[in-house]
């Protein structure tokens, strides 16, 4: 037996009183609306849901802060390790080993976010065939005037300025 959306509990009808009694205030107070039933409901097995009361998938800022938690995890279990010096093995140079992976996984964090803040929008508008011409106009057009002023800084291009005393 098949279930369909008119078969499941639909939410009861408002109900507004007919004649509301005037009060002495001038300030009206709308009726109360009864509460919202849940999203999802259990249904009976062997019963085919439909589509628009199926789980969506997670946000993607829930996929990337759950990769970047389960990243960090890794990292904390490889615990303190000797680092491979090619000098004397002091607490000094442990530490500044130390600090270079932590500088090095603190730049790639921040380029990366910083990319990802970057492009998400860009990738957002490419999904519209107009904006996405007017995307590809701006690159193409950034990247020509980018390369004349580098071929006239560099002295590739004829371009010459004539003083003019």
């Amino acid at each position: 037996m098949k279930l369909y959306a008119s078969q499941l509990n639909p939410p009861p009808p408002l109900h507004f009183p007919k004649n509301p009694k005037p009060t002495k205030s001038h300030h009206f107070t709308p009726p109360q609306l009864p509460p919202k039933p849940p999203k999802f409901k259990l249904a009976p097995k062997n019963t085919t849901v439909p589509s628009h009361l199926l789980l969506e998938a997670p946000p993607k800022w829930v996929l990337l802060g759950g990769a970047s938690l389960s990243f960090g995890l890794l990292l904390l279990l490889f615990g303190p390790q000797q680092a491979w010096a090619f000098g004397p093995d002091g607490p000094l140079l442990e530490e500044f080993w130390d600090n270079m992976r932590r500088y090095a996984l603190y730049t790639l964090t921040v380029s990366t976010g910083a990319l990802y803040t970057v492009f998400q929008p860009i990738v957002e508008l490419l999904k519209n065939p107009i904006t996405a011409i007017l995307i590809l106009l701006i690159v193409v057009g950034s990247g020509f005037l980018v390369s004349q002023v580098l071929s006239a800084m560099v002295g590739i291009s004829d371009f010459s300025y004539k003083y003019g005393y």
